[in-house]
């Protein structure tokens, strides 16, 4: 049975293999995953596989030509589009298509010999007040079985009372959150809309004066209104909290926090 750690963890195991081939953003039209209203509709979706070799690529650098040292990745676009990009094929859920997707990914690397597989799963319509929603699908083969898998929110625009100056008192502002949901089971990966709900009304019913307090009354929302006793008591969130309005002269303020489910 594989082992399902922390996404820190899956990646400090990885970190004798230097060197990975990707696809950033490759981009497809899938019957999986929800929408931004959670109906199961076909949707487009943006997808970076990376595959970590065991073995630096020498020997393709130094012909200057592709062997089994490295991976051809536009073999692997190909083969990845085919796979989920028509219309007939039946509704998926985002884990098993993120399944089917890197089991594909390790048939097209042939014979150069793979560390690990990771794949990052972005809907851009999947958030009604954010960039996107994903999932973050990561298999290591060496040096030990292991899995890391993560539902997340990006940038998640909310307004809310929140300062401790007597003009942020008066008038709600921004703020921008992003979420992680680090080991995530995996009949939970269709709930980032789910996920969200929870977070806009929690933020925007909200009254604090420090980012601090938010976010920790954020975690212990999701702990009752989000997680499911017992099932998801392994899970962790990371949460990320700016505040775009606070400091004129930068972006923005902010904190993160990681804290576990079950305390």
């Amino acid at each position: 049975m594989i082992q399902l750690v922390r996404h820190a963890v899956w990646q400090a195991a990885q970190a004798d293999f230097t060197d990975s081939v990707s696809v950033r953003n490759l981009e497809a039209t899938v019957n999986a995953g929800v929408d931004a209203w959670g109906r199961q509709k076909t949707q487009r979706v943006l997808l970076t596989p990376t595959l970590t070799l065991v073995a630096p690529f020498s020997s393709a650098a130094q012909s200057d030509s592709l062997d089994t040292s490295t991976i051809h990745y536009g073999k692997l676009s190909k083969a990845i589009r085919a796979l989920i990009q028509d219309s007939s094929i039946e509704w998926k859920t985002t884990n098993s298509m993120a399944k089917a997707i890197l089991d594909s990914s390790l048939a097209t690397a042939d014979k150069a010999p793979i560390a690990s597989a990771q794949l990052d799963i972005f809907y851009p319509k999947g958030s009604m007040l954010g960039d996107g929603a994903g999932l973050m699908h990561c298999m290591s083969l060496r040096p030990t079985l292991s899995l890391s898998r993560v539902l997340y929110l990006r940038n998640v625009r909310i307004p809310c009372l929140i300062g401790i100056n007597s003009n942020e008192r008066l008038q709600k502002q921004p703020v921008i959150v992003n979420l992680w949901i680090e080991c995530i089971s995996e009949d939970r990966s269709d709930d980032y809309t789910q996920l969200e709900q929870v977070l806009v009304n929690a933020v925007s019913e909200s009254s604090f004066e420090t980012l601090e307090s938010l976010s920790t009354m954020l975690v212990e929302e999701l702990r009752q209104k989000f997680f499911r006793p017992a099932k998801d008591d392994n899970a962790f969130v990371r949460l990320r909290v700016e505040k775009p309005m606070a400091v004129p002269f930068a972006e923005a303020p902010a904190i993160e926090i990681m804290r576990p489910v079950k305390v």
